[in-house]
């Protein structure tokens, strides 16, 4: 019951966040251009995948202004940098090449998306 509870409280304050207006993305604090984003980014995967010595990058895009998010998990601004990324799955297995996207904000990774889509569908990275 307390569990249930809980979890319509944070439902019910959840539906106030509502998305950024073209306005607010533009004058949003996205925090300072991560002049070292390429060594950030390869720093956070190789502590975030399976098998560092197996990672392979290929490719990475120079960092964009973007907000992430949505109205139950809220939006965080920062810099989108896409990645070309190949790596060893559980079985030890490279799991051919994708395109995952990074979130950076203050120097740091503050969201990852695995493939560069949201659950929604939208694609982050080509």
């Amino acid at each position: 019951m307390k569990t249930t509870i809980a979890i319509l409280t944070i439902l019910l304050l959840s539906a106030c966040v509502t998305l950024p207006s073209p306005t607010q993305e533009k004058e949003a604090d996205y925090g300072p251009f991560p002049e070292n984003y390429q060594d950030i980014a390869r720093d956070y995967l190789m502590s975030e995948l399976r098998d560092p010595s197996s990672i392979e990058i290929n490719n990475m895009s120079q960092p964009i202004k973007q907000w992430i998010g949505d109205k139950l998990t809220g939006i965080k601004y920062g810099y989108l940098v896409c990645v070309e990324v190949n790596s060893k799955n559980l079985l030890s297995n490279l799991t051919g090449l994708r395109n995952d996207a990074l979130l950076i904000r203050d120097d740091v990774v503050i969201d990852y998306v695995k493939d560069g889509a949201l659950i929604s569908g939208m694609k982050l990275c080509d």
